[in-house]
């Protein structure tokens, strides 16, 4: 773990379980590759936000489908895609949550849809990956790591 803080300036440390460190964080992002659920509803506490990106394929899941029936916002990244592959699609599936009360990420930044209306809101987001976001974050990250001078430019 050393070597982990040293390189990221940040204290790494080994959590206890997974409901620890839900139950103890304003922010989870789930990126694992797994095929059960493993993230259960009764973890979930006002104020969390949740960023799932790790059901990006068929028969993955991360979270348990009633986390959806719980939170009082859902945004995704493209709706017809997350309903294929996502986590949301797992929720769809089970009956725990009505498409109507999902939003897209760009209509919400956007401003055409509110974002988070209350501190005590739980919040989950599901990316599946849509390409014009992906590039949009990527040129982001570019451009604030060569304005830092970070980085090896490529020329092809």
């Amino acid at each position: 773990m050393s070597d982990m803080t040293a390189e990221l300036g940040v204290e790494v440390v080994v959590a206890a379980s997974a409901e620890a460190v839900v139950r103890a964080s304003d922010v989870v992002v789930c990126t694992t590759p797994a095929r059960e659920p493993y993230l259960r509803s009764q973890w979930l506490h006002p104020g969390l936000h949740i960023t799932c990106m790790g059901a990006d394929l068929p028969g993955k899941q991360e979270l348990a489908a009633n986390c959806f029936a719980k939170a009082d916002r859902v945004a995704c990244d493209r709706i017809a895609q997350c309903v294929l592959i996502g986590e949301l699609h797992h929720a769809v599936d089970a009956g725990q949550i009505d498409l109507s009360r999902v939003d897209e990420l760009g209509e919400i930044t956007a401003g055409l849809k509110p974002g988070r209306q209350g501190d005590d809101e739980i919040t989950i987001c599901d990316l599946t990956g849509v390409g014009v976001q992906d590039t949009a974050i990527a040129r982001l990250a570019y451009r604030r790591a060569t304005a830092a001078g970070l980085g090896t430019p490529y020329g092809g």
